[in-house]
């Protein structure tokens, strides 16, 4: 038992701890006994858990420099702190030694971008900086600067191969995971509707942006959940809460992956998640639960000291900088094979089947009001069966040349470009080329996390907080009535889709009972609605009760 003083102040590793102890059910007298700790400071430190948790995650420093610091107090300039210490992250994970000099010139140049007039970048600032956020003084930060990517390959290799035989790691053990764009709403140049102007390039359409993140171990027995970044908090398609979609949803003012919300990510989903999958599908004794995350160096990555569970067993390992086209497995094929599903998705319910005697225009106008009709929420439901569906095999495969040497065996489930072309054509796009399907079907190789410039910096400093999207448009309920009545019609003269009459009638009495109460609704306020205003009224004239008030 640790005996204190009765005012001893912990320090934040300490606070961890005795939050750990809290979450394993221990008592308040037991951790009092060991913190030699008041039972006010208990209760303070259970109260403010939300706090030391965000502060300790966004500062990532979980292990290093934690056992020093005691309050979370930011620094006074927290703009010009956040700034430069985002500036110092992406330094780092490029892999670029950082001096000190360069943290103060960095420093004042984002205080000018603030407007900081009093602002110095003093030693003292620089001692406080490094303190803050656990840098050591040391001469070069992050990874190695890289003199030839492909001669890091190998040393890689060899590392992780030590790793996996210290740990005794089994394929089931090992896990990667990497980020990616999805332009959801794309469709090939010189299709019907990008020749009215939606979806050709620097028009709305590129503007249509999620980003995602896929994870899986190397057998494929576990794929998790899929992470949807987008910009809304609740997108205007999605009625319900987030937490009913097939992803885990978050949102982004660029819709790019945060540190923070990586860091939320792998202490709530992944760590919980593979434990699960270990003891209850794998039936692992619970001392043999263990697991290495490969990811890519990124600015939305924090360090892999932060990305360690509490008892140390699931942590994570970086590919050296610039390989991860070699030997990352998510991009031997993995992500390409989930988007090239869900384009065959996307297709199926967003393109029209024209009709012989449609001419240009009305094509053009049918394929535009068909994919407007395509909401993000459409594309979220389609990425999460498109990622269900990617074979464990093309995962197995994909690992082949980190493990073994071995060029990977691409398996796009039997979506070629060919097959495109030729659902496309069954639509009546015939104008567009299989080059152009081509670009479409390899566009999104952008990653979905970005190298900011220092105006970017600046600008996400100050513009924190996404945008809410507009509300959903309204819907005319004798527009919905007609169409339901077109559809039954169709249902009762066509047998195999006769089983659909009674949901689409369930439908119609809905929407007629709808109609009836928006009707007596509109009478009732008529009725009521206040008469026009007449100045003579503003003034009081004679009680006609003969009563004084």
């Amino acid at each position: 038992m640790n005996k204190r003083g009765k005012y001893t102040t912990l320090n934040l590793e300490e606070k961890m701890k005795v939050l750990s102890r809290i979450e394993a059910g221990r008592s308040l007298k037991s951790v009092m006994d060991e913190f030699g700790i008041s039972k006010s400071t208990f209760y303070d430190i259970k109260k403010n858990k939300k706090l030391i948790l965000d502060f300790v995650l966004k500062q990532d420093m979980p292990l290093v420099g934690a056992e020093k610091r005691k309050r979370t107090t930011g620094a006074k300039y927290g703009d010009v702190d956040d700034a430069v210490y985002m500036w110092y992250q992406q330094k780092r994970s490029a892999g670029v030694p950082v001096r000190g000099v360069e943290l103060q010139a960095a420093a004042e140049r984002f205080a000018r971008c603030f407007g900081r007039t009093d602002f110095k970048a003093s030693t003292g600032w620089l001692f406080r900086f490094r303190n803050r956020h656990a840098i050591g003084n040391r001469k070069g930060c992050g990874e190695q600067v890289l003199s030839s990517v492909s001669e890091n390959v190998e040393p890689f290799r060899q590392k992780l191969s030590m790793i996996i035989k210290e740990e005794k790691l089994c394929l089931a053990q090992l896990y990667s995971g990497d980020e990616t764009d999805l332009f959801w709403k794309s469709m090939p140049e010189n299709s019907q509707a990008s020749r009215k102007d939606i979806c050709l390039p620097g028009k709305k359409i590129n503007k249509e942006r999620l980003s995602a993140f896929l994870c899986a171990n190397a057998d494929g027995t576990h794929k998790l959940k899929s992470i949807i970044i987008g910009k809304s908090k609740l997108p205007k398609s999605v009625k319900e809460d987030t937490s009913t979609l097939p992803v885990i949803y978050k949102p982004s003012k660029d819709v790019w992956f945060t540190r923070e919300l990586f860091s939320e990510w792998f202490f709530q989903n992944f760590v919980p998640e593979v434990r699960h999958f270990q003891l209850n599908v794998l039936r692992f004794h619970d001392e043999d639960v263990r697991a290495l995350l490969l990811l890519d160096s990124c600015p939305a990555h924090p360090s892999s000291e932060s990305l360690t569970s509490e008892d140390g067993r699931i942590k994570c390992m970086f590919f050296p900088h610039n390989t991860s086209t070699l030997i990352q497995p998510m991009n031997q094929g993995v992500i390409l094979s989930c988007k090239r599903l869900y384009r065959w998705k996307q297709l199926e319910e967003s393109l029209v089947i024209f009709e012989e005697s449609d001419d240009e225009q009305e094509k053009g106008d049918k394929g535009v009001s068909k994919i407007k009709i395509y909401n993000i929420k459409s594309a979220i439901f389609n990425w999460a069966k498109s990622w269900e569906e990617v074979k464990q095999i093309t995962i197995a495969n994909a690992w082949e040349n980190l493990l073994y040497k071995k060029e990977p065996e691409y398996d796009f489930q039997g979506l070629e470009h060919g097959d495109y072309r030729e659902i496309l054509e069954k639509c009546g796009e015939l104008e567009t080329k299989l080059d152009d399907d081509r670009v479409w079907l390899n566009g999104d190789e952008e990653k979905g996390c970005l190298l900011k410039t220092k105006g970017g910096i600046t600008k996400e400093v100050v513009q924190k907080g996404g945008e809410a999207e507009k509300q959903t448009a309204e819907f005319k309920l004798s527009a919905v009535r007609e169409s339901l009545d077109y559809l039954l019609d169709f249902v009762d003269a066509t047998p195999e889709f006769q089983r659909f009459h009674f949901t689409l009638k369930e439908m119609q009495q809905e929407i007629v009972k709808k109609q009836f109460q928006s009707k007596i609704h509109s009478r009732i306020g008529s009725f009521l609605k206040p008469r026009p205003h007449n100045i003579k009224d503003s003034f009081s004239g004679p009680s006609t009760s003969g009563s004084n008030h």
